[in-house]
């Protein structure tokens, strides 16, 4: 559908690898936004769209999209080196580096890396693979350096350059994430409505503490 021709064998089990590993990720900000509808009793297609709208904020949806902008700019392998420099000495960050719960190498990327660098040795071109294991290699080595710790590769860091070999526009890569993990969050809100014992009586209600100013009559002072 996205080329108009049939995949061969080895495309279509990477393709559908890559759908299987993005599936489901724990509680990560589109999964608990899917639960949170579920848990009003909402139909699954409100559930699931809420899903869908947490992926348009830049802190959750499109990772991998920036991962292979960023490799589209860099361009070249021997450009790598004063690259991550120029991020670090500004304060930025490596897109596809880092992860909120590992602390490890997220070992889906594990996964992808080879699959890209196959991929690439298809097209007769690896230098989006070769480009991506050089940044991933300086950037780690660059981090140690200065932040004294380890920061290390999430799935988003291969993916990219592995749907770019398979042609898929970059512009796509998070529609094709949402088609994945809406595996994920429809087994979430079945979970939360449908799971017997396991499901919640209750909707999703978290507490808050108001840490700022008080402008009532013993703090008018505040109010100035």
């Amino acid at each position: 559908m996205l080329s108009g021709n049939v995949p061969d064998e080895e495309l279509t089990h990477f393709f559908d690898t890559c759908l299987v590993l993005h599936a489901e990720h724990s509680f990560n900000a589109s999964t608990f936004a899917a639960r949170e509808v579920a848990s009003t009793k909402a139909h699954i297609y409100a559930a699931v769209a809420a899903g869908v709208g947490s992926l348009s904020g830049p802190l959750h949806g499109g990772a991998n999209t920036r991962v292979m902008q960023m490799l589209l700019a860099i361009g070249d392998v021997g450009k790598v080196d004063d690259y991550v420099a120029s991020i670090l000495d500004t304060g930025g960050v490596i897109m596809g580096l880092g992860h909120a719960v590992y602390q490890v190498d997220d070992p889906r990327a594990h996964i992808l890396a080879p699959m890209s660098q196959a991929m690439g040795k298809r097209a007769g071109d690896t230098r989006w693979y070769d480009l991506s294991k050089a940044l991933e290699i300086k950037g780690k080595e660059a981090f140690k350096q200065r932040k004294g710790k380890d920061i290390f590769v999430n799935v988003d860091f291969y993916s990219a350059s592995l749907y770019y070999y398979m042609g898929i526009a970059v512009d796509l890569f998070t529609p094709i994430f949402a088609i994945s993990r809406i595996a994920g969050w429809t087994a979430h809100v079945i979970e939360e409505q449908f799971g017997g014992a396991s499901a919640k009586p209750t909707l999703y209600r978290p507490e808050s503490d108001y840490i700022g100013d008080y402008c009532g009559p013993m703090n008018a002072p505040l109010c100035r």
